[in-house]
Protein backbone atom coordinates (compact mmCIF):
# COMPACT_ATOMS: atom_id res chain seq x y z
CA UNK A 1 0.00 0.00 0.00
CA UNK A 2 1.49 3.36 -0.76
CA UNK A 3 1.71 5.92 2.17
CA UNK A 4 2.70 9.62 2.02
CA UNK A 5 4.75 11.01 4.41
CA UNK A 6 6.31 13.84 5.65
CA UNK A 7 2.84 15.74 5.45
CA UNK A 8 3.21 18.71 8.22
CA UNK A 9 0.69 17.99 10.14
CA UNK A 10 -0.71 20.40 12.81
CA UNK A 11 -4.07 18.89 14.12
CA UNK A 12 -5.62 19.40 17.22
CA UNK A 13 -7.22 21.95 19.58
CA UNK A 14 -4.48 24.55 20.68
CA UNK A 15 -4.61 27.73 22.78
CA UNK A 16 -5.78 30.35 20.78
CA UNK A 17 -9.00 32.12 21.40
CA UNK A 18 -11.76 31.57 19.65
CA UNK A 19 -12.98 34.09 16.85
CA UNK A 20 -15.49 36.70 17.71
CA UNK A 21 -18.70 36.75 15.84
CA UNK A 22 -22.09 38.41 15.85
CA UNK A 23 -25.06 36.37 17.07
CA UNK A 24 -27.47 34.68 14.45
CA UNK A 25 -31.01 33.86 15.28
CA UNK A 26 -31.37 31.44 13.00
CA UNK A 27 -28.00 29.70 13.84
CA UNK A 28 -29.37 29.71 17.29
CA UNK A 29 -32.93 27.73 16.02
CA UNK A 30 -30.85 25.26 14.03
CA UNK A 31 -28.49 23.91 17.26
CA UNK A 32 -31.88 23.95 19.19
CA UNK A 33 -33.30 21.50 16.96
CA UNK A 34 -30.15 19.42 17.03
CA UNK A 35 -30.24 19.47 20.48
CA UNK A 36 -33.70 17.86 20.98
CA UNK A 37 -32.83 14.99 18.78
CA UNK A 38 -33.00 11.89 20.82
CA UNK A 39 -29.06 11.24 19.40
CA UNK A 40 -27.85 14.49 20.34
CA UNK A 41 -25.20 13.23 23.01
CA UNK A 42 -23.67 11.04 20.68
CA UNK A 43 -23.48 13.69 17.64
CA UNK A 44 -22.28 16.59 19.54
CA UNK A 45 -19.74 14.27 21.12
CA UNK A 46 -18.74 12.96 16.89
CA UNK A 47 -18.72 16.32 15.73
CA UNK A 48 -16.20 17.32 18.61
CA UNK A 49 -13.92 14.56 17.89
CA UNK A 50 -14.22 15.10 14.40
CA UNK A 51 -12.94 18.90 14.12
CA UNK A 52 -10.39 18.15 17.47
CA UNK A 53 -8.71 15.23 15.37
CA UNK A 54 -9.04 15.60 11.69
CA UNK A 55 -9.11 19.85 10.62
CA UNK A 56 -6.13 21.05 10.42
CA UNK A 57 -5.56 23.90 13.38
CA UNK A 58 -9.60 24.25 13.81
CA UNK A 59 -9.54 27.33 16.13
CA UNK A 60 -7.39 29.11 13.63
CA UNK A 61 -8.54 28.24 10.67
CA UNK A 62 -12.19 28.40 11.98
CA UNK A 63 -14.58 30.16 9.17
CA UNK A 64 -11.52 30.51 6.91
CA UNK A 65 -10.35 26.85 5.71
CA UNK A 66 -13.47 24.98 7.48
CA UNK A 67 -16.65 25.40 8.39
CA UNK A 68 -19.30 23.53 10.04
CA UNK A 69 -23.50 23.61 9.32
CA UNK A 70 -26.31 22.81 11.34
CA UNK A 71 -29.32 21.57 9.12
CA UNK A 72 -28.22 23.80 6.33
CA UNK A 73 -31.13 24.54 3.64
CA UNK A 74 -29.30 22.51 1.04
CA UNK A 75 -29.56 19.29 2.32
CA UNK A 76 -31.07 20.00 5.99
CA UNK A 77 -28.60 17.08 7.89
CA UNK A 78 -27.67 17.62 11.55
CA UNK A 79 -24.45 18.53 10.69
CA UNK A 80 -22.16 18.97 7.65
CA UNK A 81 -17.86 20.03 7.81
CA UNK A 82 -16.44 21.44 4.54
CA UNK A 83 -13.10 22.50 3.87
CA UNK A 84 -12.22 24.79 1.14
CA UNK A 85 -15.32 24.04 -1.23
CA UNK A 86 -16.34 20.27 -0.43
CA UNK A 87 -18.02 18.84 2.58
CA UNK A 88 -15.34 16.04 3.76
CA UNK A 89 -17.69 15.06 7.50
CA UNK A 90 -21.70 14.52 7.54
CA UNK A 91 -24.04 13.03 9.81
CA UNK A 92 -27.54 12.99 7.99
CA UNK A 93 -30.55 10.87 7.34
CA UNK A 94 -29.51 7.17 6.08
CA UNK A 95 -31.45 7.31 2.98
CA UNK A 96 -30.44 10.57 1.80
CA UNK A 97 -27.35 9.41 0.23
CA UNK A 98 -26.07 5.82 0.63
CA UNK A 99 -27.64 3.65 3.98
CA UNK A 100 -29.61 0.92 4.63
CA UNK A 101 -31.88 1.88 7.46
CA UNK A 102 -33.56 5.22 8.29
CA UNK A 103 -31.59 5.79 11.26
CA UNK A 104 -29.07 8.81 11.09
CA UNK A 105 -25.55 7.94 9.34
CA UNK A 106 -21.90 9.55 9.17
CA UNK A 107 -19.99 9.92 5.84
CA UNK A 108 -16.30 10.26 5.96
CA UNK A 109 -13.72 11.36 3.66
CA UNK A 110 -10.35 9.61 3.92
CA UNK A 111 -7.47 9.38 1.56
CA UNK A 112 -7.63 5.97 -0.43
CA UNK A 113 -3.25 5.92 -0.10
CA UNK A 114 -3.65 4.76 2.90
CA UNK A 115 -7.04 2.63 2.36
CA UNK A 116 -6.68 0.03 -0.28
CA UNK A 117 -8.91 -2.79 -1.17
CA UNK A 118 -7.31 -5.49 1.21
CA UNK A 119 -7.88 -2.43 4.08
CA UNK A 120 -11.39 -1.85 3.03
CA UNK A 121 -12.56 -5.63 3.51
CA UNK A 122 -11.04 -5.87 6.55
CA UNK A 123 -12.68 -2.45 7.43
CA UNK A 124 -15.97 -3.88 6.56
CA UNK A 125 -15.91 -7.17 8.29
CA UNK A 126 -14.72 -4.85 11.42
CA UNK A 127 -16.73 -2.03 11.32
CA UNK A 128 -20.68 -2.62 11.63
CA UNK A 129 -22.63 -1.33 8.99
CA UNK A 130 -19.16 0.48 7.12
CA UNK A 131 -19.56 0.36 3.45
CA UNK A 132 -17.48 3.24 0.67
CA UNK A 133 -18.42 4.75 -1.74
CA UNK A 134 -15.24 5.66 -4.11
CA UNK A 135 -17.54 7.96 -6.80
CA UNK A 136 -19.54 9.88 -3.83
CA UNK A 137 -21.17 12.99 -5.42
CA UNK A 138 -18.69 15.88 -4.15
CA UNK A 139 -15.53 16.00 -5.77
CA UNK A 140 -13.06 16.97 -4.01
CA UNK A 141 -9.85 17.52 -6.51
CA UNK A 142 -8.14 14.89 -4.72
CA UNK A 143 -7.81 11.91 -6.93
CA UNK A 144 -7.82 9.82 -3.71
CA UNK A 145 -10.45 10.28 -2.39
CA UNK A 146 -12.75 7.68 -0.86
CA UNK A 147 -16.30 8.41 0.91
CA UNK A 148 -17.33 6.66 3.42
CA UNK A 149 -20.66 5.82 5.45
CA UNK A 150 -21.61 4.22 8.51
CA UNK A 151 -24.58 3.83 10.91
CA UNK A 152 -23.90 6.64 13.21
CA UNK A 153 -22.65 4.42 16.76
CA UNK A 154 -19.94 2.95 14.22
CA UNK A 155 -18.09 6.04 14.23
CA UNK A 156 -15.66 5.42 16.89
CA UNK A 157 -14.98 1.97 15.69
CA UNK A 158 -13.83 3.35 12.29
CA UNK A 159 -11.92 6.37 13.25
CA UNK A 160 -10.02 4.14 16.06
CA UNK A 161 -7.86 2.64 13.15
CA UNK A 162 -4.50 4.14 12.37
CA UNK A 163 -5.07 3.82 8.74
CA UNK A 164 -8.34 5.80 8.68
CA UNK A 165 -6.89 8.29 10.96
CA UNK A 166 -4.45 9.16 9.04
CA UNK A 167 -6.01 9.24 5.79
CA UNK A 168 -8.60 11.33 7.43
CA UNK A 169 -6.00 13.47 8.11
CA UNK A 170 -4.08 13.22 5.21
CA UNK A 171 -7.34 14.01 2.76
CA UNK A 172 -8.23 17.25 4.60
CA UNK A 173 -4.88 18.41 5.06
CA UNK A 174 -4.57 18.34 1.17
CA UNK A 175 -7.71 20.14 0.85
CA UNK A 176 -6.81 23.04 3.14
CA UNK A 177 -3.57 23.67 0.76
CA UNK A 178 -6.28 25.12 -1.90
CA UNK A 179 -7.61 28.00 0.00
CA UNK A 180 -10.31 29.57 1.70
CA UNK A 181 -13.88 28.72 2.02
CA UNK A 182 -16.47 30.73 0.07
CA UNK A 183 -19.34 29.64 2.36
CA UNK A 184 -18.33 31.71 4.85
CA UNK A 185 -22.15 32.55 5.88
CA UNK A 186 -22.92 29.02 6.34
CA UNK A 187 -20.79 28.57 9.26
CA UNK A 188 -22.88 27.86 12.78
CA UNK A 189 -20.32 29.82 15.27
CA UNK A 190 -22.66 28.84 18.11
CA UNK A 191 -22.33 25.12 17.45
CA UNK A 192 -18.47 25.22 17.45
CA UNK A 193 -19.02 26.62 20.55
CA UNK A 194 -20.85 24.68 22.44
CA UNK A 195 -19.12 21.51 21.07
CA UNK A 196 -15.84 23.08 22.63
CA UNK A 197 -17.42 24.35 25.68
CA UNK A 198 -17.54 27.95 25.60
Amino acid sequence: MKKKTFIPYEFGLSGAPLKFFDVKEKNGKRLEKLLKLDQAPLITKICKHYISNFIPLPIEHENEYWIISCYPSTDNSPARVSIWFPEVFNIAPARQYYGYTDMLQCMVFVHSDFIDQKARKELEKKVKGLHFRPGYRFITGIDEQLAAFMPLDSYFDFVEDERVYEGARAHNYELTLKGRTPFKKGHNYEFVRYLLGH
